[in-house]
């Protein structure tokens, strides 16, 4: 894919508003937060860009402003194996401070993404100097690996159709419209399957029994739910599972 790759001038995402309210900045001086701001670089990347892939050597970690970001893990058998989707708000890289400063896995660009990079030294050095941002970057890492247990305990726990039913009802603004609700999804099938778990095919069959089982209606990126009380029971409590894991990202 071509990289579109340009200087922003997009400044509010520079401003200490918007870095406060991300984890690993919280409760830190302003003029700290500032360093991290003001060493962001802004860049424009087109769908299919690799931020980076496993074993690169690694010199920024990322901050999502719009898009998302799929990050995998290749197997000792050469398979892509979906780990996450990132996407507004959401921090990839800061782990390579304990990976000899390499990369432990890919991030992918899978829709046109407006990235926030910040030179890892940066970091490396506050965490040094500062307790509180030491504090902030182990909450945040806790964070992730609870998102991914929670991620493995509903694969577990819940069927394909409720893991998609649960999927589809994490994009809605909000449960309390009954009738009529249309969503749009934010990233192709392939892609869905591959972030819940699925191969293609399995996708495809519970895709189906949850049309029947809720009467949803899915034309291209369109998904319009008839009855959000439907679609809730059938889930059951794989909702608030999916609920719990997505107020972690």
């Amino acid at each position: 894919m071509t990289l579109k790759e340009q200087a922003s001038d997009s400044t509010p995402l520079k401003s200490l508003a918007f870095f406060k309210g991300l984890t690993l900045f919280i409760n830190l001086p302003d003029e700290e937060v500032m360093r991290f701001a003001n060493a962001a670089q802004i860049k424009n990347y087109k769908k299919g860009h690799f931020l980076y892939r496993e074993n690169d050597p690694a010199c920024f970690f990322h901050i999502i402003s719009t898009g998302w970001i799929k990050l995998s893990h290749t197997t000792a058998e050469g398979e892509e194996m979906t780990l996450t989707m990132l996407t507004r708000d959401g921090i990839t890289g800061v782990k390579a401070l304990f990976e000899q400063e390499h990369f432990t896995m890919n991030a992918q660009v899978i829709e046109d993404a407006e990235i926030l990079s910040i030179p890892l030294m940066l970091l490396k050095e506050q965490l040094r100097a500062d307790n509180q941002l030491a504090l902030n970057m182990l909450s945040y890492m806790v964070q992730q690996q609870r998102r991914y247990e929670l991620q493995q305990e509903q694969n577990f726990l819940y069927s394909a159709p409720q893991r998609i039913g649960c999927f589809l009802l994490g994009l809605c603004p909000t449960l309390e419209q009954k009738d009529g609700v249309v969503i749009n999804l934010p990233y192709d099938k392939v892609l869905i399957a591959s972030a819940l778990g699925m191969k293609a095919p399995t996708f495809s069959r519970a895709l189906n029994i949850l049309r029947e089982e809720t009467i949803i209606h899915i034309t291209g990126t369109s998904v319009t739910i008839d009855s959000m009380e439907r679609l809730l029971t059938f889930v059951g409590g794989c909702y608030s599972h999916h609920h719990q894991c997505k107020n972690l990202s």
